[in-house]
């Protein structure tokens, strides 16, 4: 039969450096972090009793399995843990509404009153939201894109960024384009006027002599 192995110090030290690097990947992990929230609470949660007689534990890594199998679920699009969750939260605000609503009748303080009617309301509108928002995931709001068109006797206006008009006058040619277009010019369509014999008097210039 062989034997193993055994591992010399600096595996021992490459192996131990490994696992802390691994143990603070999952430390980080949300599911990590809500299971460690969630012992802390229930420390002195009592779950009962197992065959030998000893008191059952929440055991932390099944709870954080539970979570990652939630969270795979969420990430393929499947919402009904998250559904089943809401509706329970709703139950449990509703709780709270009533229990703060019941201390309002048996208080004759005002001071108390006007704080646990406060504390009631903010539970019954935390109540309607967690609602709202189950309704909102069962029924998604449908998104509408609206192409907006003002007309004005035979004026257009488009909503754009422009683009368009500063093309059209990049490649326009003002050379290119009849007079007719410019507001308030014509073109000159008379006939060319006779040559007549006014001022026949006037004479060539002379040759002009320069230094």
């Amino acid at each position: 039969m062989a034997t193993k192995k055994k591992n010399t110090r600096a595996e021992k030290k490459e192996n131990a450096k490994l696992m802390n690097q691994i143990a603070g990947k999952k430390m980080l992990q949300s599911s990590t972090v809500n299971c460690n929230v969630i012992n802390s609470l229930h420390q002195n949660t009592s779950f009962g009793e197992n065959d030998f007689g000893e008191a059952i534990k929440l055991d932390i890594a099944t709870t954080r399995e539970v979570m990652e199998a939630v969270s795979k679920e969420v990430n393929n699009g499947k919402l009904s843990s998250l559904e089943d969750m809401l509706t329970c939260q709703a139950y449990s605000l509703e709780t709270l509404f009533m229990t703060m609503a019941s201390k309002i009748c048996r208080s004759t303080n005002a001071e108390h009153i006007e704080l646990l009617s406060k504390l009631a309301l903010k539970a019954q509108n935390q109540c309607r939201t967690t609602i709202a928002t189950l309704s909102e995931m069962k029924n998604p709001k449908r998104a509408m894109f609206v192409k907006q068109l003002n007309q004005a006797s035979q004026m257009q206006v488009n909503n754009g960024d422009g683009t368009e008009i500063r093309n059209q006058k990049k490649t326009s040619n003002p050379a290119n384009e009849l007079l007719e277009q410019t507001d308030g010019e014509r073109l000159d369509t008379r006939t060319t006027g006779e040559t007549i014999g006014t001022n026949q008097v006037m004479e060539a210039v002379g040759e002009v002599k320069r230094s």
